[in-house]
């Protein structure tokens, strides 16, 4: 009974759906997949600096841009399948605040040279181990009690993060290279995305797309082919064990390398690609993306030999597994009344990797519905979220917090992560949120139901 009403809770939420946004801000290019450079184009000012109006660079040269996010996020759990009430529950309510921003600077020296960077400030309101040198013995001068305090400090890697830092150039406008740091959007996926996953280092947050992923240190190489839209994409991954003073011959073997072909047919537009690395497991890749009548689609596979424990095990290319990754995927804007509905599918056979295993083995569903509207009024805005897997198993003790520190999404955790909330703008520049939040570890256990409250204060894009 429980598992039948779960599956109906998924599917009824799987239905419903919405966003404020167009179907253009689902879908692009290798540039703008799952993010935006966070630049806006600067109006001409004059050679001398306007700091009223926040500009502080040469006119023409530069473009500077960015996101501030602050905002409050209170859960308390309703019910829950424990020996607790509500009052010790609202006790034990977690409140997380957010305060942070990505800065980014493009500059354009040239018609064919583009240096940008885009690093990330955070408050440091996490909590960080200590080690004993940092502790001190005292005694309260009141109660001649002997105790201990830690001395906490701040580095600048508690706050400073760095997203991007590459350069762009060419060659007679026909090969187009990319080197340094940056997020590469191979894959079609809203929610998953297997093929873009083979060279980032960090997957899609289901619950926060518009969150930009981890890219990873390549060259990128694009030759556009003669009177078309089809394009060829190369890329170099060099190992990081540079800052390890590894040998060239250590240095070439752990260098990946990986190509693409973009072919478009009318409205749809293919890729054809592949991965390898010396001793890793080699993989093979296709992407799909396109509309039908008012619909986008979207979808990708990848074929893998071998889990990585299996080569880390045995790098001979006998007695390898293989692996199966497939993901399809629409979505349809509709401007009156400014509803979107995304959805998407996801199979992963890997079972072999911890990773995979705990996270997206087996077979996923999420859908997200956004209404831009409520009574007519944009003050009032709803949002509906789904995330469905058949096929985890129970997390290990401390894994959930190991992958919680590496910026997994938290409804990866749970076979079902389920929320509904409505928004309310009083006023300019704040937002608030209420509404239910589901989870469940698995089918066969009870759901764990809290109310979140969310708030956003001031921030935005410029």
């Amino acid at each position: 009974m429980k598992k039948t009403l779960s599956i109906f809770i998924v599917l009824t939420l799987f239905a419903v759906s919405l966003t404020a946004q167009s179907d253009d801000d689902l879908f692009g290019g290798d540039d703008d997949m799952f993010f935006d450079d966070g630049i806006e184009e600067v109006a001409d000012v004059s050679a001398k600096s306007d700091l009223s109006k926040g500009v502080l660079f040469e006119t023409g040269s530069i473009k500077i841009g960015g996101n501030f996010n602050f905002g409050l996020t209170s859960t308390t759990t309703l019910y829950a399948d424990d020996d607790k009430d509500f009052g010790q529950h609202f006790k034990e309510s977690l409140l997380s605040p957010a305060a942070g921003a990505y800065l980014s600077v493009d500059a354009r020296p040239t018609q064919t040279l583009r240096m940008y960077s885009k690093f990330g400030i955070a408050y440091p309101y996490t909590s960080r181990a200590v080690s004993l040198a940092n502790t001190s013995l005292y005694k309260n001068p009141y109660t001649d009690e002997e105790g201990a305090y830690t001395t906490v400090e701040t580095s600048v890697t508690d706050w400073l993060s760095l997203k991007e830092l590459f350069t762009d150039f060419s060659i007679a406008d026909t090969a187009f290279f990319r080197f340094g740091l940056h997020t590469v959007t191979w894959g079609t996926g809203y929610f998953f995305s297997p093929v873009s996953d083979m060279i980032n280092t960090s997957s899609i947050n289901p619950e926060d797309t518009d969150a930009q992923v981890n890219g990873s240190f390549n060259l990128r190489t694009q030759i556009v082919l003669p009177n078309s839209q089809n394009c060829l994409w190369f890329y170099v991954i060099p190992s990081t064990d540079f800052v390890n003073n590894a040998t060239f011959d250590s240095y070439a073997r752990d260098t990946a390398l990986a190509g693409k072909v973009d072919l478009v047919f009318g409205n749809w537009e293919l890729g054809v690609g592949a991965f390898w690395k010396y001793q890793n497991a080699p993989k093979a890749m296709l992407t799909a993306t396109g509309s039908l009548k008012k619909f986008s689609l979207f979808g990708e596979f990848v074929y893998q030999y071998g889990a990585a424990s299996e080569w880390s095990a045995n790098t001979d290319w006998d007695d390898k597994s293989s692996i199966i990754q497939a993901t399809a995927g629409f979505s349809r804007y509709w401007k009156d009344p400014a509803i979107l509905l995304a959805a998407q599918y996801y199979y992963d056979s890997n079972e072999k990797d911890m990773l995979h295993q705990y996270l997206t083995h087996g077979h996923n569903i999420a859908a997200v519905a956004n209404f831009g509207r409520i009574f007519g009024s944009t003050d009032i805005t709803a949002s509906i979220f789904a995330m469905v897997n058949f096929g985890k198993e129970d997390l290990p003790d401390g894994y959930k917090a190991a992958l919680a520190q590496s910026g997994i999404g938290a409804s990866y955790f749970n076979s079902l992560t389920a929320s509904a909330l409505l928004y309310l703008s009083p006023i300019n520049d704040m937002k608030l949120g209420l509404g239910p939040y589901v989870t469940m570890q698995d089918f066969e256990s009870a759901p764990n139901i809290a109310l979140r409250l969310t708030a956003t204060l001031g921030g935005g894009k410029f």
